[in-house]
């Protein structure tokens, strides 16, 4: 005999249950809506209405019986850890099964943390620390974050720089380092100047480079770095693993093996292997007083063949990039005996260039896109922005919103480009840029391998940092953001007013089915 439900049971049962089911549902997509119009940013310094909560941010439950208010109330730390825990162990269920009120309650808890954020940077600082694809996995009705981070980034007020500078410190944990100076260094200028910090290094130096080629460039710096180790310096290499073609490079595991028999310290960044991420950045620390940081790997290709750039900084900004540094070689199993031997006391640079140093891990922030996105949105005149790689949706809308706008923006793109499907990629989006009336220009004669930005002739940014998803979600990078209109004036004339007049422009462009299909795949690459 089969086991059913008469009817009438069966709706005396699991009506209650449907009806819930639904209001739970309208509840959530109801929070989509209740982010105000404008967003009105407390005033620095304005008391929180309760003291930070003492919950369990390993605990779910414990999480979900917050209030909005006790929750609006935690600390950054206190915040972040519980919206780990809430995405690790929301689990919705989108078609049917049985209620699940736990999931319930731990769904609703992870959209009210969002809703409870007083400002912009407290969102964006839950909203870029978890990775996109796990967060819309977490929740029933992803549009609803997604609405208010859009709402949040539209209250940006165009030529608010000071008020940037304190959203970039809250988002990415960065901070002003003060007064530096700081020598915007193209092409044929870098490689002297590096060799001529490695010659002067009297107790430490520390590489950290995506790419090392083992060719003349490449041997000619591990015989100095050797030099060096015999003296008696602190030598000490990070190259990734995937960047170098360590596995299969006879050559450079040749030059490193090189390195380390004549005393120095040469280890690989290999997480490549196991996360997909890559340590993309270019950073070497001579003393832990001066400082490199840019888009220049170490080889022919880029001291030589390729237009590249790399900044060479002294002042307090130099004791981030050693952070940096340090972080990566403790991931990638390096040891040290004590970390305040590299960090000597360093002064601010009179009538020098405020900088900070901002810097993210691959596929755990998105710290510099937070940075670009509310960069491109305080633009009140003009953004000019040059890199090889183009494929990011978030900021080709950024910049399309902020031409539309009247900002005159200027972009600057490689014709011959290392990397085919990049170069499709980004010519994906011309339409969208110049339907905006942004102007768009392809550098002629070489691999154009920079990556920098300026806005309205008083901020800049630069560094390893491309404008596409890998870079902004999957690698490690770093860039340098200067708040200075002597630095983006002279950018403005040595970097942009050089090769716009060596660029194509281009002012149509119809994209071909590869373009296409390069501008849906490469994001995903």
């Amino acid at each position: 005999m089969r086991n059913t439900l008469s009817p009438a049971l069966s709706l005396f049962v699991f009506l209650p249950l449907m009806q819930q089911r639904a209001a739970a549902q309208d509840a959530l997509q109801a929070l989509a809506a209740q982010a105000p119009a404008e967003i009105v940013v407390p005033q620095a310094g304005a008391p929180a209405r309760l003291p930070p909560p003492a919950v369990d941010t390993d605990s779910s439950s414990d999480i979900a019986r917050l209030g909005a208010a006790e929750m609006a109330a935690a600390t950054p730390e206190q915040r972040l850890a519980m919206l780990r825990t809430l995405v690790k162990d929301s689990r919705p269920v989108m078609n049917g099964g049985e209620t699940d009120w736990r999931q319930r309650d731990t769904e609703n808890a992870l959209y009210r943390l969002f809703e409870s954020a007083p400002d912009a940077a407290s969102f964006d600082a839950l909203y870029y620390h978890v990775r996109r694809i796990k967060l819309h996995g977490a929740v029933s009705y992803p549009s609803a974050i997604e609405k208010l981070a859009d709402r949040h980034l539209a209250a940006t007020v165009p030529g608010d720089w000071a008020g940037l500078g304190a959203y970039i410190d809250a988002v990415t944990g960065s901070r002003s380092s003060g007064l530096n100076k700081i020598d915007f260094l193209i092409d044929g200028a870098v490689l002297p100047a590096a060799e001529a910090a490695i010659d002067g290094a009297r107790k430490s130096i520390h590489i950290e480079v995506y790419q090392l080629q083992a060719d003349e460039i490449g041997w000619g710096l591990a015989r100095k770095l050797a030099a060096k180790a015999k003296e008696g310096v602190q030598v000490r290499l990070l190259v990734d693993f995937y960047g170098s073609g360590v596995k299969k490079g006879a050559e450079i595991q040749k030059l490193l093996a090189f390195l380390r028999e004549s005393g120095a310290e040469a280890l690989t960044n290999d997480s490549a292997r196991w996360t997909g991420s890559r340590d993309h950045r270019k950073v070497m620390v001579i003393d832990g007083e001066l400082g490199f940081a840019g888009g220049m790997n170490i080889g022919g290709h880029y001291q030589v063949d390729w237009h590249d750039q790399q900044s060479r900084i002294t002042g307090p900004a130099v004791a981030r990039l050693q952070d940096s540094f340090l972080e990566q070689w403790a991931e990638s199993g390096g040891g040290l005996r004590d970390r305040a031997e590299f960090y000597p006391a360093l002064k601010e640079i009179p009538d020098g260039i405020e900088a900070r140093v901002v810097y993210h891990a691959g596929n755990e922030d998105r710290n510099i896109k937070a940075m670009y996105l509310r960069a491109f949105h305080t633009a009140q005149k003009s953004i000019s922005a040059a890199a090889p790689y183009f494929a990011d949706p978030d900021i080709v809308d950024a910049l399309s919103a902020a031409a539309a706008r009247g900002v005159k923006v200027r972009l600057v793109f490689p014709a011959l480009n290392n990397k085919a499907i990049a170069m499709k990629s980004s010519r994906s989006f011309y339409p969208q840029l110049l339907a905006a009336g942004a102007e768009i220009y392809e550098y002629q004669g070489r691999m154009a391998h920079q990556k920098v930005v300026t806005i309205d002739g008083v901020w800049s940014s630069f560094g390893s940092s491309n404008l596409d998803s890998r870079s902004l979600k999957n690698n490690h990078e770093l860039n340098v953001a200067a708040l200075d209109a002597r630095l983006a004036e002279y950018i403005g004339t040595a970097l942009f007013g050089a090769d716009i007049p060596q660029s194509a422009r281009i002012t149509h462009y119809k994209p071909t089915l590869t373009d296409r299909l390069a501008g849906r795949l490469y994001p995903w690459l």
